[in-house]
């Protein structure tokens, strides 16, 4: 199954990296709050881990690149975030697949864009959404709630199905008590996870 990945999920990446490998994190690179959100950092961690055993091909487009040139470097923690970002997209370009840009139909750009609330990023959202569309994508993965996943319906009917990573894998796979039951045996429970997680990135903060 193909998945286009949108720039949210390359940033919820790196927190999950920067987590596993110890190093500092800033309050603002995960989402508020972190309880609401963890479970959807557990799910995208076993996403990306289990690609091969799930026959998954990640994919995205350079839309992703123009956003992380423009991420400001308002400091050493943004400036490695920037590189860090730059990095994973690489990864994405080698290890999976970087879409060709095409052309956005008049029509197609028209009705994304009445679909999509005025935000910051709807520019971006909407020029991604459409390469998903065009690229025939099976999957738009994002964890932007508000600006994308509310509009679900409404994008199925546009020609492309959005989920998050955990209704992904529950949709597709298993529900995630059951993945963590497989993977850590039949003691661990998903709060455990969350929890432990949780506690990782909590730590990674400075005071």
């Amino acid at each position: 199954m193909r998945l286009y990945l949108d720039t949210t999920i390359l940033n919820d990446a790196f927190v999950l990296l920067q987590a596993v490998a110890g190093e500092n994190l800033h309050a603002r690179d995960f989402k508020l709050p972190p309880e609401s959100w963890m479970l959807e950092y557990v799910a995208l961690f076993y996403l990306l881990d289990l690609d091969d055993q799930w026959d998954l091909e990640f994919g995205t487009s350079s839309v992703a690149r123009q956003e992380i040139d423009a991420f400001p470097e308002r400091s050493d923690h943004h400036s490695h975030k920037k590189a860090s970002l730059l990095e994973l997209y690489e990864q994405i370009k080698t290890k999976a697949v970087l879409a060709e840009m095409s052309p956005i139909p008049i029509s197609l750009r028209t009705r994304i864009a009445a679909i999509l609330p005025a935000h910051k990023g709807k520019q971006a959202d909407m020029v991604h959404i459409c390469q998903a569309i065009l690229g025939g994508w099976d999957r738009f993965i994002t964890t932007d709630r508000d600006s994308i996943l509310a509009y679900a319906d409404e994008l199925r009917d546009a020609g492309i199905i959005v989920a998050s990573p955990l209704s992904f894998i529950e949709s597709q796979f298993m529900p995630m008590d059951v993945l963590v039951r497989t993977l850590h045996g039949s003691w661990t429970s998903v709060d455990d996870v969350v929890q432990s997680w949780l506690g990782q990135i909590r730590d990674m903060i400075p005071k």
